[in-house]
């Protein structure tokens, strides 16, 4: 189909699997059930496999992310040209392949490891295994092209990432007029808390120079520095006290703080801003799905969703399997019962 005609058709689509999904209301389904069992039958609605409790955990994570995966590629699939702004982001799961491929070479492991099914979806020649220099040839991770020894693979990983996210970010600016704009607040919101939280915990709990912290942030332009969209904003809290709450009271993103209680000493809480900042990245996806059915920003939005879903069906998971209540489960995601009245 010519584009236009595409997202009209994979919106109506996208909206329907959305009633279905476990991204409203229906999340708190998830963390009522009694069993693994009762879990897989929910999400799946078909008789569950005959394999012990253990495998079942990990079939049911596996299965909701292959659907995942094939729905979103069943979107790419209807258009003639599909625009790259929607193709890059399955490159996340790319890069985890990549990651786990260097996992096992760096342990001297002789099997390929057990990789995410991209169905041919991927510029990764694993059939070349354990050559990493071949099974990176001629694409954007040619870069990769010795086996990192384990001391190094956290650089490995950065550095992946790192590219995910600038190839994330050039992908975005081939959109035009409000559909870029809605592209880049819905990128930027998610990658600037995620880059002050790292930024934080790096200064808080591992006593980096400011420097330091700077070299280990994401950025999109030429260098990571105050003037980049991603980077900048953590650069700037750099500069804030984090015992002194006025400092951070008109801080754009405030509403994530943890609260200042009186009478009690006040201190920057990464770990708060990161949980109280989970449901803005789905509420800010939920929010543009809506506000855009004749963009494709609403099926990048639809994908976040949907990443969310996969995240919630992975803490039900290892909820039951470590047998923690539900509550607890929900507030690990940010869910408690506060914010969920809010919604």
């Amino acid at each position: 189909m010519d584009n236009t005609s595409a997202i009209l058709f994979c919106y109506a689509k996208a909206a329907g699997q959305l009633k279905k999904s476990f991204v409203g209301d229906k999340i708190n389904l998830l963390f009522e059930q009694n069993s693994l069992s009762d879990l897989w039958t929910l999400i799946f609605k078909e008789p569950v496999p005959a394999v012990p409790e253990v495998l079942l955990a990990k079939e049911i994570e596996k299965k909701a992310l292959s659907r995942f995966i094939s729905q979103y590629e069943f979107f790419i699939s209807q258009f003639d040209n599909p625009p790259l702004v929607l193709t890059t982001p399955l490159r996340r799961y790319e890069v985890e392949n990549l990651k786990e491929i260097c996992d096992s070479l760096a342990a001297n492991e002789k099997d390929l490891p057990e990789l995410i099914d991209l169905h041919g979806k991927t510029v990764l020649k694993t059939e070349f295994w354990p050559d990493i220099a071949a099974i990176t040839k001629d694409t954007i991770y040619d870069w990769l092209n010795t086996a990192p020894k384990k001391e190094d693979q956290q650089h490995f990983e950065f550095k992946l990432d790192l590219q995910l996210v600038q190839t994330l970010w050039k992908s975005i600016q081939s959109c035009h007029g409000d559909n870029k704009q809605a592209h880049i607040k819905l990128f930027k919101e998610e990658f600037v808390i995620k880059n002050v939280i790292w930024a934080l915990r790096l200064l808080l709990y591992y006593g980096m120079s400011r420097e330091q912290i700077i070299d280990n942030l994401f950025y999109v332009t030429e260098a990571p520095d105050a003037s980049d969209p991603v980077a900048g904003p953590a650069i700037k809290v750099l500069d804030y006290d984090v015992e002194n709450y006025s400092d951070w009271e008109n801080w754009d993103y405030a509403k994530f703080l943890n609260p200042k209680v009186e009478g009690e000493v006040w201190r920057v809480n990464p770990a708060w801003i990161e949980k109280s900042s989970v449901l803005n990245v789905k509420n800010r996806a939920y929010a543009t799905f809506h506000q855009n059915p004749n963009e494709d920003v609403a099926l990048v939005a639809w994908f976040k969703l949907k990443s969310f879903e996969l995240n919630c069906i992975r803490t039900a998971v290892e909820s039951l399997r470590l047998n923690v209540g539900s509550q607890e489960a929900m507030t690990i995601l940010g869910m408690d019962s506060e914010k969920r009245e809010k919604e």
